[in-house]
C-alpha cells in the first residue's frame, strides 16, 4: 500500500490560506478598531476634556482633537499590528474552547493590550477628563479587537470562505504584503511559518504535539500566566491613573 506524499510547494500552498486568511482578519480589524477607534476615542476625550489640550502631543505623539496624516498612519500601524494579532491567534485558537474562543481571546488582549496603553505618567492619563472613561475606553478597544479578530478570523478560515476556495499565490500575496511592511520582524514571520511547514515535512509527529491535549493544556497554562502577569501590571496602573 503505497502512502500518498506531497510537494513542498504543495505544503505551503495549503498553510498559505489559513496564515493568510487570519493575517487578514487582523490588518482589517486592527484598522479599524486600534486605527480609526483609537482616533474616536481621542476625539471624544478632546470634547470631554479642557480645551486647552487641542494640539498637544499624546503619549504616542499624535496630536489631540486633529485628524490629519498622522490619523492615517495610525490606521496603518495598527492595521499592520493586528496582523501580528491575527497570527497570534491562529497560533493558541486550538487550545482555546470553540464556543469561547472570542470572548477568552478578547479578554487576553484587553489585558494585554491595556497594560501597554495605559501609563499612570502619560499625558493622555493625566490630563485628559474624566480619567475612567479614557481607561474604560483604552482596556475596550484592545478588547473589542481580539473579539472580533477571532470572529472575522473564524469566518474567513471556514471552509467555504473565499480564502479556502482561493488559489495558494493569491493567499500568498495577502500574507507578504502587510508583513513586507514590517522589515525584519515580518521576515522572521515568514522565515518561522515556512521553518513550521519544514517541519511538518521532516517530522509529522513533531508537528501533530502542538495539537496534542498534553500541548493544548501547556498553552492554557502559559496563557493563564500571561493573563494574570498583564493583569497585575494593568490593575496597578490602572489604580494609580484613578
Amino acid at each position: 500500500m503505497s502512502v500518498a506524499t506531497t510537494t513542498l510547494r504543495e505544503d505551503l500552498s495549503i498553510a498559505a490560506r489559513p496564515v493568510a486568511a487570519a493575517a487578514m482578519a487582523g490588518a482589517l480589524t486592527g484598522a479599524v478598531i486600534g486605527g480609526i477607534g483609537g482616533r474616536l476615542a481621542m476625539f471624544v476625550l478632546r470634547l470631554t476634556s479642557d480645551s486647552a489640550l487641542r494640539g498637544l502631543k499624546t503619549d504616542d505623539d499624535f496630536t489631540i482633537g486633529v485628524f490629519s496624516g498622522e490619523t492615517l498612519f495610525l490606521v496603518i500601524v495598527t492595521a499592520f499590528l493586528g496582523v501580528i494579532g491575527g497570527l497570534v491567534y491562529l497560533a493558541v485558537r486550538g487550545w482555546l474552547p470553540e464556543r469561547a474562543r472570542p470572548w477568552l481571546f478578547g479578554a487576553l488582549t484587553g489585558i494585554v493590550g491595556g497594560a501597554q496603553v495605559i501609563r499612570p505618567d502619560g499625558i493622555d492619563f493625566t490630563l485628559l477628563d474624566p480619567l475612567w472613561l479614557a481607561v474604560a475606553m483604552f482596556v475596550l478597544l484592545p478588547t473589542a479587537y481580539g473579539v472580533a479578530v477571532s470572529l472575522l478570523a473564524e469566518r474567513f478560515l471556514a471552509r467555504d470562505s473565499a480564502f479556502s476556495r482561493s488559489k495558494a499565490w493569491i493567499a500568498g500575496l495577502v500574507l507578504l504584503l502587510p508583513l513586507g511592511f514590517f522589515g525584519l520582524v515580518g521576515l522572521a514571520v515568514i522565515a518561522a511559518i515556512i521553518a513550521v511547514v519544514l517541519l511538518g515535512r521532516a517530522a509529522p509527529e513533531m508537528a501533530s504535539l502542538w495539537t496534542s491535549p498534553p500541548a493544548a493544556w501547556i498553552g492554557r497554562a502559559g496563557l493563564a500566566t500571561a493573563a494574570i502577569v498583564w493583569g497585575a501590571a494593568l490593575v496597578r496602573d490602572v489604580v494609580e491613573v484613578l
